[in-house]
């Protein structure tokens, strides 16, 4: 027999489980989109999957349903209830750089949209493009236009942070040149040379990270350096 961990639902005093059905009587405006939602997928058909959909995140629904709504009758998800099933996702945010969840400055629905799609908040486009316009909706200036575009930018944000939090500065994937020779990378065999943009890079990367030792510093873009040096 296969063991694995059971989530409880947040607790609602006094409260019994409906099902989905009855939540989609009045919350019309969402469920009509969840069908194609990642948390969809909890979503159990008969009597014993009674307490997977929308009561998993918000609770037992009898008496929020008895009194129309009531203030106080059901649970708002917060990050908390997130962490019930995202247990990683906890201990990233706990990293010395991460978004200000813990502190309840943000919460997870500023950027995932759990009601719809992939459970990203501009869930609307596609998947790439969807990832790089929730992070705009805060760091506009990031998005440009710039004439000279950082082709990085293009593949998405989280080509270099990890949006939920990381050991490095700005939630970067890696604290050095590392993080760039992910992409820019390419060995003359025969000499050993480390060939960027058609010139060795081997003498300038023991002076620094790329974007701090003078070089590339325009990261996301620049209006006058093709090689985003300012």
């Amino acid at each position: 027999m296969t063991s694995r961990t059971v989530m409880a639902p947040p607790s609602i005093p006094g409260a019994t489980f409906v099902g989905s059905g009855k939540c989609a009587q009045c919350h019309d405006d969402v469920s009509h989109s969840f069908d194609n939602a990642t948390h969809a997928k909890l979503i159990a058909e008969g009597s014993n999957g009674q307490e997977m959909g929308c009561e998993s995140c918000h609770g037992a629904g009898s008496l929020h349903v008895k009194t129309g709504g009531a203030f106080g009758t059901i649970h708002n998800p917060t990050a908390e209830t997130c962490f019930q099933c995202h247990l990683d996702k906890r201990g990233e945010f706990n990293m010395p750089n991460s978004h200000p969840v813990m502190s309840g400055k943000m919460s997870c629905s500023d950027c995932h949209n759990p009601h719809g799609g992939d459970a990203v908040a501009q869930g609307d486009t596609t998947q790439m493009e969807s990832i790089n316009s929730t992070c705009l909706q805060c760091h506009v200036q990031q998005g440009g236009p710039y004439v000279f575009e950082h082709e990085a930018s293009r593949e998405g944000c989280v080509t270099c942070h990890n949006p939920h939090g990381s050991m490095n500065s700005k939630m970067l994937k890696a604290r050095n040149a590392n993080l760039c020779l992910q992409c820019h990378f390419q060995q003359n065999t025969s000499t050993g040379q480390i060939m960027i943009g058609g010139r060795d890079h081997g003498s300038f990367l023991s002076r620094g990270t790329c974007w701090s030792a003078g070089c590339h510093e325009a990261v996301h873009g620049s209006h006058v350096s093709s090689s985003l040096r300012f």
